[in-house]
């Protein structure tokens, strides 16, 4: 993985292009796609609209091998993203945990709402509070919106393909992802800590498992109803209304 290419966006919002070349990048999208058409992985829902979440193939993938990629590409990766995060933050390599390592496709009407990472939207931390650090490694840039959107502070970063972008999850850098108005966004997304779990206190453990638990049953719900809509032939956009897709222009106004 390529850590030389560093641009500092802000204080702790750090750019690497070309941490992986684009022909890497293109193979990992096709290696993606084969294991769903045949079942290996499921795009899962997640609590962002329109957009999908999986595993990562693990080491030694006959499909990894057969389009010529090191064995432990996504292995690789993880430990690139996990150096990069210490790196940014100061911190000793061995010290960070990961807390998820996954790939995201956005389909086309996608967007994330403004949000932190490991807060609420009163800064207050609760049970994502581990994710500390943020780590997004875009895949791909055949695609149109999809841009992280730093509002407070006036950034936006257009994704190139082979780009790793990290960042402080909390609350000073509250962030969203536009509107895709044509095309799929891959991502591999990863969250981390700089403490292991046993280093909090089991009280706190066991709030956080509440508030959790209670939190991805809203989300349950939330997204349950945005597939009753997509059934009907609608989607929503990101004020939260709905329209029909073949009725919007190329002219997309959100």
């Amino acid at each position: 993985m390529n850590l030389n290419n560093k641009k500092r966006i802000s204080k702790d919002i750090i750019i690497y292009e070309n941490f992986i070349n684009n022909d890497v990048a293109e193979k990992i999208i096709q290696i993606l796609n084969k294991h769903a058409e045949s079942g290996n992985i499921s795009w899962m829902p997640i609590s962002f609209y329109e957009s999908y979440s999986s595993v990562l193939p693990l080491d030694n993938d006959k499909e990894v091998i057969d389009l010529g990629l090191s064995p432990t590409i996504f292995s690789d990766i993880e430990k690139g993203i996990s150096n990069a995060i210490a790196t940014v933050h100061d911190l000793n390599p061995s010290t960070i945990v990961k807390i998820g390592y996954h790939t995201q496709k956005w389909e086309p009407g996608a967007y994330a709402r403004i949000h932190s990472d490991n807060t609420d939207e009163n800064g207050k931390s609760g049970a994502f509070a581990r994710s500390k650090y943020a780590g997004f490694l875009y895949l791909n840039n055949n695609f149109e919106g999809g841009l992280l959107k730093f509002p407070d502070q006036d950034i936006e970063i257009k994704p190139k393909t082979g780009t790793l972008v990290v960042f402080d999850g909390g609350f000073n850098n509250m962030h969203e992802v536009s509107t895709i108005t044509n095309g799929i966004r891959y991502t591999i997304g990863s969250f981390w800590d700089d403490r292991e779990e046993n280093d909090y206190s089991q009280e706190l453990r066991d709030a956080w498992a509440k508030e959790m638990k209670e939190t991805r049953a809203k989300q349950e719900i939330e997204r349950a109803e945005w597939q009753k809509l997509l059934k009907q032939g609608w989607k929503l956009d990101i004020n939260g209304n709905k329209y029909k897709p073949e009725e919007v222009s190329n002219d997309w106004k959100f």
